[in-house]
Order: structure tokens, then C-alpha cells, then sequence
């Protein structure tokens, strides 16, 4: 099994429990998302891993090193500017669309096809949750993150790329 799949399923768990959590749900709920994650690794873990096309060699660690600093330094900016504009329910939105952003160098440079689509994916729920009510932006940007993750993991695993 690949890093990719563990980033994913671990990701897919924290914006799960983000969902839950901001969503003001019972605590225990955030058991769900991390259930899912577990199953997602298990299952993954006895799949085949497939020969075609495996993600290898030095360059990918910098890639993603450059990628996840960059979103890092994207998210801290985004999300001062909105809290200061007072528009803090539009944070998780506005770091659902950068996370996505991040997977479109990623999606080239390692290479990885499917990270443009899970990219897009990611762009979408950040963009539609923005035009959600205030007070449900959050869970939802989280449960559609969530949802994108642990579905591009599937396909990746599918892919013979887990």
C-alpha cells in the first residue's frame, strides 16, 4: 500500500470529524469518519498492487514537499483575511478550495491523473458550500471533502495505484 492512500483516508477522516464536530452533531458520531478511514486501509491493504505506472522515485517527496508548503502558507493567509473581513464561516470553504488547488501540481508533477479530478472535486465543494447558509457552511464543506478523499482513495486503490 502507497502514502497516497494512507494521506488520503487519514484527511478524509479529519475533515470528517471537522463535519461533525462544527456541525454541532453528538461526539460520538466522530467515530463515522474514522471507521470509514479504518475500513478504507484495511480494504486497501489487501488489495494487489498494480505494476502499471507506480509512483516512484526521489522527486515526488520535494513535489509534495513544494505542493503542501505553498497550501500550507495559501490556508494560513485565507483564513486570517476572512476572520479579519469578519467572514469566518467561510474559511472551510476557502481551505477545501486550496487543498484542491494543491492536488492539480501534485496531479502533474508526481504523476497522479485522477488527483485532477479529485482536485476539481475539492474545488466544487469548497465553491457550491460558499453559497450554503452561513451556519451550515462548515459541516458540509467537511462531509463533501470527506466524500471526495475517501473516493478518490477507492479509485486509486482500484487503479492498482494503492
Amino acid at each position: 500500500m502507497r502514502g497516497g492512500i494512507w494521506v488520503l483516508t487519514i484527511m478524509a477522516a479529519v475533515w470528517g470529524v471537522a463535519a461533525i464536530m462544527v456541525g454541532h452533531a453528538p461526539t460520538w458520531l466522530v467515530v463515522i469518519p474514522i471507521a470509514i478511514s479504518l475500513a478504507l486501509l484495511f480494504w486497501a491493504s489487501r488489495q494487489p498492487v498494480g505494476t502499471g505506472n507506480p509512483v516512484e522515485g526521489g522527486h515526488v517527496g520535494r513535489v509534495v514537499g513544494i505542493a503542501t508548503g505553498i497550501e500550507g502558507v495559501a490556508i494560513f493567509v485565507a483564513a486570517n483575511v476572512l476572520i479579519n473581513l469578519h467572514l469566518p464561516t467561510l474559511v472551510m470553504p476557502a481551505i477545501a478550495i486550496i487543498v484542491g488547488l494543491h492536488f492539480i501540481p501534485l496531479a502533474r508533477w508526481i504523476p497522479v491523473a485522477l488527483y485532477y479530478r479529485t482536485g476539481g472535486a475539492l474545488i466544487a465543494v469548497g465553491a457550491a458550500t460558499s453559497f450554503f447558509p452561513p451556519e451550515q457552511r462548515a459541516s458540509a464543506t467537511g462531509a463533501g471533502a470527506a466524500v471526495v478523499l475517501w473516493a478518490s482513495c477507492i479509485l486509486l486503490v482500484r487503479q492498482g495505484r494503492g
